[in-house]
């Protein structure tokens, strides 16, 4: 029997209706169970025998924790499709992903009954004359198209580069796992940095201390934030860090996105006049980042 169980996830799309596939259509194979962590990801391969030649191609895939594993998938046959146990191979070993089925649509529209023969489709016809100037406007439509397809180039390739630098942190976080949990690692960097920081003695502090304080929580914090949810929150802007635990993270987002937004916003604002820092401020941000750690804590339990 697999010990792993994939669910069909079909996202939605402009013009496409909700929980139906067509042929080309891209949707998502959400595995849960036990994968070895000896297995690479990046030489994935369908096993498929010749019948299924066409019925299911991998375009990504990806590791979101050592049991969850998530394929984008796209299939060009029209017709119920059923595998009894998909399996996938990096070329040395192969992963039993269980039973999985699902059905296509064909993209084309059925033909009416008792028509013999097809209408030819009409030929385009020529614009006329659009103003004194009609030259001016082929120029600005390969302008603007050109804009767009420029546009549409840098946002793909940031987020390949987003992807990328997602995936190489979970190889990271699985080749260098601590026996510390992310919680427990977090407060005992807190009490290390209390013991040796005036801004925790009480009265004035070190003024070269507060600064040095206030950089070491957020450290601390984005370093519980990448091991809690796997995002690369000392890396990423804030707004790709909460992006990225709205998608993977839904429930936590939904309750905690004002906190973490307004912590984020806090150490953002405190590195624009570290020298202005005093040590009420650096105070606040420790008590705000440990009480959020502990409500991340009891929302994930």
């Amino acid at each position: 029997m697999a010990t792993v169980e994939c669910k069909v996830d079909i996202p939605a799309g402009p013009g496409l209706k909700n929980d139906q596939l067509t042929v080309g259509r891209i949707f998502f194979l959400n595995c849960q169970g036990e994968f070895s962590r000896d297995f690479k990801l990046e030489n994935s391969k369908l096993v498929l025998d010749e019948a299924h030649k066409y019925a299911l191609k991998i375009l990504s895939a990806e590791f979101r924790s050592p049991t969850e594993l998530d394929l984008k998938v796209t299939s060009y046959t029209a017709t119920q499709v059923r595998f009894e146990n998909l399996q996938i191979s990096d070329g040395q070993s192969t992963l039993d992903l269980g039973a999985v089925q699902f059905q296509l649509a064909s993209v084309l529209p059925a033909p009416q009954q008792g028509a013999t023969t097809q209408k030819p489709p009409e030929q385009p016809k020529p614009y006329g004359p659009m103003g004194p100037a009609p030259i001016l406007i082929p120029n600005l439509y390969w302008t603007i198209l050109a804009g767009a397809l420029g546009l549409l180039a840098v946002t793909l390739t940031l987020k390949l580069w987003r992807a990328l630098q997602r995936r190489k942190l979970i190889e990271r976080l699985k080749q260098h796992d601590s026996a510390q949990s992310p919680e427990t690692e977090f407060f005992a960097q807190i009490r290390q940095l209390q013991k040796k920081n005036t801004v925790f003695f009480g009265g004035k502090a070190e003024p070269s201390h507060i600064p040095m304080a206030v950089e070491g929580l957020q450290k601390y914090f984005k370093t519980y934030l990448t091991r809690k949810f796997q995002v690369p929150a000392l890396e990423w802007p804030s707004r790709l860090v909460l992006n990225d635990i709205k998608k993977y993270h839904p429930k936590i987002y939904s309750e905690f996105e004002k906190d973490i937004r307004s912590l984020l916003f806090e150490f953002n604002q405190a590195q624009k006049d570290l020298g202005k820092l005093s040590e009420t401020d650096a105070l606040k941000i420790s008590e705000q980042s440990q009480s959020l750690v502990n409500k991340l804590e009891r929302g994930v339990k």
